[in-house]
C-alpha cells in the first residue's frame, strides 16, 4: 500500500513537472537571437528585462557586479546588467539554456530565486513581454524550472 502511494504521488508530481519543463524549453524556442540582440544592445535596459536577466545570472551562477549606486553616493549596489551583457553576448548563451541540467540546480540558487524572484509581482511574463519578447521567454524559462526543482 505504501508503495502504492508513493508511486501515485511521485507520478502527480511527474504530471506537474513535465509540461513545466515542456513549457520552459517551448519559451526558449519562441526566442530568436534578434530578440537575444536587441536585449544586448539596450543601453538603459527597463526594469523587467533587468529583473529577468538578473534571474538567468543567478540561474547560471554569474556573479553581479558592485557598482556605485546613483541614488546614494559613495554606496554600492549589486549589479547584474554586466554580466547579463556577457552571457547574451555567448554565442550558445540560448543552447546552454536548453541543455541547462536541471536535474541537479544548485540549492543555493534555487533559494535566491525563491526568495527574490518568484514572489516578485514584477517577475510576471505578462508584465516583462511588454519591455521585451525575449525576457518574456526566459521569464517562463526560470519559472518553468522552479516548478521543475520544486518537483
Amino acid at each position: 500500500k505504501e508503495a502504492t502511494d508513493l508511486k501515485e504521488e511521485c507520478e502527480n508530481d511527474l504530471a506537474e513537472a513535465i509540461p513545466a519543463l515542456e513549457a520552459a524549453l517551448a519559451a526558449l524556442d519562441t526566442l530568436k537571437p534578434a530578440d537575444i540582440t536587441i536585449v544586448k544592445s539596450m543601453k538603459n535596459p527597463p526594469g523587467g528585462v533587468k529583473l529577468v536577466m538578473a534571474a538567468v545570472c543567478v540561474m547560471k551562477d554569474a556573479k553581479p557586479d558592485r557598482i556605485n549606486d546613483p541614488a546614494n553616493p559613495g554606496s554600492k549596489i549589486v549589479d547584474y546588467w554586466g554580466p547579463s551583457k556577457k552571457l547574451l553576448g555567448d554565442m550558445s548563451f540560448l543552447n546552454s539554456l536548453k541543455i541547462y541540467d536541471k536535474d541537479n540546480i544548485p540549492v543555493h540558487i534555487m533559494k535566491k530565486i525563491r526568495q527574490e524572484f518568484v514572489p516578485n509581482p514584477e517577475f510576471d511574463p505578462n508584465k516583462v513581454k511588454n519591455a521585451s519578447s525575449a525576457a518574456e521567454g526566459l521569464c517562463k524559462w526560470v519559472l518553468a524550472l522552479e516548478i521543475y526543482d520544486r518537483v
